[in-house]
């Protein structure tokens, strides 16, 4: 009798085991079956938050799957808490946001920077997007296929090209560091100053119709 018990709770737990590996959903981001204008159920609220002496509008997220919405809120307050002001630093920054479908929502941030010791004001934009099947925030590299880099480089640079705009010296178009956001039909890298060009404000956007990106896209 108690060995049948005992197999009888083997057998239990390797049914659970099992169960729980079957229930496991993959939620790597891919653009597979994309619809532009598919509804996400996100639901974007506008805040204010002041971090010392910078005042920072953001969103924060409801929607019917809260644990995607917990991991995009908690994303979301870590990534502001970059314009905390600092002895010399201080950010006024808006927000906006620039895609919500069932793949993605993006939020972009315009940002001026204010440095006492120089006795300057910066401009910059910045942007955040995560992936709804998770909440996670997506890194540049997890919308592409691997070995994306160099043919976006070309493709960049073709950009720079027609729009007339020289380059910064030692211009690397595709980075960790490359900020974007994306819109519902386009990724926009953006280049902030002395990232791009030397040109006018130094700021330059570089917008790609995802339809434009077939191939390299995953």
């Amino acid at each position: 009798m108690k060995k049948l018990t005992l197999l009888f709770m083997a057998l239990l737990m390797f049914n659970l085991s099992f169960a729980k590996q079957k229930e496991k959903v993959d939620t790597t981001f891919t653009f597979a079956n994309f619809e532009p204008e598919s509804e996400s159920g996100i639901t974007p609220l506008k805040r204010t938050k002041v971090l010392g002496k910078s005042r920072v509008e953001y969103f924060a997220f409801s929607g019917k799957k809260p644990e995607i919405v917990r991991q995009m809120n908690k994303a979301m307050e870590k990534f502001i808490q970059e314009f905390k002001s600092t002895k010399t630093k201080t950010y006024t920054v808006t927000s906006k946001v620039t895609a919500n479908n069932s793949y993605f929502v993006s939020v972009a941030f315009n940002i001026i920077e204010k440095d006492s010791k120089a006795g300057m004001s910066f401009k910059e934009t910045d942007g955040i997007s995560f992936n709804l099947k998770n909440g996670k925030p997506l890194l540049l590299k997890d919308l592409f296929l691997p070995g994306y880099e160099k043919e976006l480089e070309n493709a960049i640079n073709g950009k720079f090209a027609e729009l007339g705009l020289p380059q910064t010296e030692r211009f690397k178009g595709v980075s960790k560091k490359t900020n974007f956001y994306l819109e519902n039909d386009a990724l926009v890298l953006v280049y902030n100053k002395n990232e791009g060009t030397p040109f006018a404000d130094g700021q330059v956007f570089i917008p790609f119709m995802l339809t434009n990106l077939i191939g390299l896209l995953k």
